[in-house]
Order: structure tokens, then sequence, then C-alpha cells
């Protein structure tokens, strides 16, 4: 039987935001490299008897580094057929996806991509947040607050916030540092709206509203963790929490 990878989008945490097709691919892996965002009842799908490798990504630690998460999937092809990469959200929006493929492919390993329904996506539906609207975003920016180590970050005092709506995956360690530069920008308009995302679609998910200019003292008691989103634009208004 020829070797093939699945690269899986998990979706933003709920198991019921699955596609038809994730959940087929599924119950046919006898094996499934799965992240740390991953819920344990999509896990649940698959055959019991599958190998289940974890390669979860914590703040400042990594299981597994990404060299060697590329090299365990080329590794799960010598013994195994259907090889499901669960990763949370979608494959290719800041799930490094694009990494993996490359690599298995320059191996000669087949692969084919299940699109998931990201947390931006997932977390805006569930809380009736349009990311566009002809009167409010003509705009949707999607950016993260991690870079690789030698490139540092993005350079938030760019953005400018009108008409735009602005999502900001892995932001939250650095929220201070993002909301300053923002403001630092004189052409931003201080009450632009901004909602913070904690754990989106999931049961234990939290939500802190405010304006660019008053949201850190909104959260400065709570702890958040990731995963967090921050979504900035005035299409907030709509918000149902």
């Amino acid at each position: 039987m020829k070797k093939k990878v699945f690269l899986i989008g998990a979706g933003p945490g709920d198991p019921t935001l699955l596609t038809v097709k994730a959940v087929e691919t599924l119950k046919r892996c006898d094996a499934v490299l799965y992240d740390q965002l991953v819920s344990k009842e999509i896990l649940k799908l698959c055959p019991k008897d599958a190998e289940f490798v974890f390669a979860g990504k914590y703040k400042n630690k990594h299981i597994l580094t990404q060299d060697e998460i590329n090299k365990k999937l080329l590794d799960l092809t010598l013994s195994h057929n259907i090889i499901g990469r669960l990763k949370g959200g979608d494959p290719f929006i800041f799930g490094r996806g694009g990494e993996e493929i490359e690599y298995l492919r320059n191996h000669g390993i087949e692969t084919e991509v299940i699109p998931g329904i990201s947390a931006a996506q997932g977390a805006a539906a569930a809380l009736q947040i349009p990311l566009t609207h002809r009167e409010l975003s003509s705009e949707l920016v999607f950016l993260t607050g991690h870079k690789k180590k030698d490139l540092g970050y993005h350079d938030f005092s760019l953005l400018t916030l009108e008409k735009k709506t602005y999502i900001i995956y892995m932001g939250i360690s650095i929220i201070e540092d993002i909301i300053s530069k923002i403001l630092s920008n004189k052409n931003n308009n201080p009450q632009t709206p901004i909602a913070v995302i904690e754990n989106a679609t999931k049961e234990n998910q939290r939500i802190f509203t405010g304006t660019i200019s008053n949201i850190m003292e909104k959260i400065k008691n709570n702890h958040l963790i990731s995963p967090t989103l921050l979504i900035i634009g005035d299409t907030i208004s709509f918000i149902q929490e």
C-alpha cells in the first residue's frame, strides 16, 4: 500500500467543528502525530490500535523541535501507511504546515492537506464578529506575535487600523508591547475596539473586550494563557458575549 501523510486541520478546539473529510480520514489512520491544542475527543475518532505521537508545544518548551517533528513524520512512514498530522486550527495558518509538507515532498512522500476552521474563524463566528464588513472593514490581516528567533518581531507601530480587522496569533506574551506600539502610531484611534479571546470555542473560553487604550487595564488581573487571540477593529461592536 502506498504511504501517505495527511496534514489535518483540527479546528479551533470544539471537536464538532471538524470537517467531514477530516473525520473520515482520522478513522483510517494507523499513526497520528498531534499537537498540544488538539482535543482528546478528536483523538478518540482514530482507531484504538493506531500509534499516537505527541508533538506539543508549550511556552518556551517544545516536546519535539520542528526538525524532529519533520523527521518523526518521515520515520512513521517506514512502519505505517496512513499517517495523520493533526494540527490545531488550519495547517497553513501559522501552523508550520508549509515546512512539513516541503520536507515530506523532498523525501518523496505523498501528502494531502485537509483544511480546518482556523482559530480566528472559529472565535469570530462563535462571538458573531464579522471579520469583514462593507462599512467597517474592507481588509483582513493575519499576524503572529512569534517569529523565528533570528527574524525578530513584527513592527506593530506600522499598523494602521482604519477600515481593517487585525487577527494576532500568539501575541499574549507580548500584548503590552503590541498595544504600546499600535498606540504610538498617531494615525490610530485610541478608541478602536479590541477583543482578547482565550481558548476560543471551548467550554473554558474567556473573552475580554475594550479599546486599545484601556484593554491592558481590563486584563491586568487575569492570567491569560495560550491559545489567546487578539482581534482588533470596529467590527467587534457586533460581539455576542
